[in-house]
């Protein structure tokens, strides 16, 4: 139950990421080496985030097994 918590909050995490990310790609006094170097981070974070929801829910179904 606890676990459906930080998922949401994670998932709310990285949805201001993805804004922030098209922030950045629509930014027209950018160029692509600076989007680039500027969206790196924000990728980086997202999956970092997507594999923690994995692990919780690996987790989950383990303490159901037990």
């Amino acid at each position: 139950m606890a676990n459906r918590k930080i998922e949401e909050c994670i998932y709310e995490y990285i949805k201001e990421l993805e804004r922030e990310f098209m922030e950045i790609i629509n930014n027209p006094k950018m160029d692509k080496k600076a989007k680039n170097l500027a969206t790196k981070p924000l990728a980086s974070k997202k999956k970092i985030l997507l594999n923690t929801i994995d692990a919780l829910n690996l987790v989950d179904k383990e303490s159901q097994k037990g």
